[in-house]
């Protein structure tokens, strides 16, 4: 089962991107919603994706990704900013804007590499 970190900060958005992608047979990590957080699961856990907002309760969520990225951790942004205030070394990265629908989220996913969990 491939295990995806979420990190969004709207409780219900993160329940409903949590649930789509264990309906899907992913394994969920989080979903959490504050930088601390975030910075642990991505240094700590065993992560094959990750799906990043951009801002968490006005903190930024660039050294994260950072730590993704180091480790070799395929991540997609999911955020309502555009390009433009994506981290600047990251600025090549997927990209979902908020809102967005069911299809759209689940093929930035397949874009992690995996097509589904199952």
């Amino acid at each position: 089962m491939k295990s995806i970190l979420v990190v969004e900060d709207d409780f219900f958005l993160a329940g409903h991107i949590a649930w789509l992608l264990e309906e899907d047979g992913f394994n969920v990590v989080g979903p959490v919603g504050s930088l601390d957080e975030a910075r642990q699961l991505a240094r700590d856990e065993e992560l094959d994706g990750a799906l990043l907002d951009v801002n968490l309760h006005g903190g930024r969520v660039d050294e994260a990704a950072e730590i993704l990225a180091l480790r070799g951790v395929p991540f997609v942004f999911v955020t309502a900013y555009s390009r433009d205030n994506l981290p600047e070394k990251f600025r090549d990265r997927e990209l979902v804007n908020k809102p967005f629908t069911d299809q759209a989220l689940m093929r930035a996913v397949q874009a992690l590499g995996p097509t589904s969990a199952r």
